[in-house]
């Protein structure tokens, strides 16, 4: 096994494959588990708020990766809370939206979400850890004598 860096790999795509198949993975279990225990209410509550919460998170990482400010860490941060922001007023906008839904189960809806965004920031960090990316620059270049070329 190599332990180098793999500088490479696009980190979003690594984090977005690394996350979806396993969050994908949570939404029919909670649909299931929603539906035994509160009915149809709960299960269109909980399939609701699985789609939200995957595209939530997924267009975020695709966002990221198409404004491509991994390289500069001022842009990457710029972009990162510009994204931020944009899926904080989705969110808002999607609470709204549903705040009056009597045909919605919120504890559902709520319990989804959350497992869905916990599986998903779990599985995006193990894949970005294995993904070996440098935190830091390279070390420069030195003498023997522990002085710079």
């Amino acid at each position: 096994m190599s332990a180098t860096p793999h500088t490479d790999r696009d980190p979003f795509a690594v984090m977005l494959r690394g996350a979806f198949l396993p969050t994908v993975a949570v939404g029919p279990v909670a649909v299931v588990v929603a539906a035994i225990l509160g009915g149809g209410k709960a299960a269109l509550g909980a399939a609701l708020g699985f789609v939200i919460a995957l595209a939530f998170f997924a267009l975020g990482l695709i966002i990221m990766r198409k404004l491509g400010g991994a390289s500069d860490p001022f842009r990457f941060l710029a972009s990162a809370l510009a994204v931020f922001m944009g899926q904080m007023i989705f969110l808002l906008l999607v609470i709204i939206a549903l705040q009056g839904a009597s045909w919605l189960d919120g504890t559902a809806f709520g319990l989804t979400i959350l497992a869905v965004a916990l599986v998903w920031q779990v599985f995006q960090v193990i894949a970005f850890v294995r993904s070996r990316r440098l935190a830091f620059d390279e070390p420069q270049e030195t003498r023997q004598d522990g002085g710079s070329a």
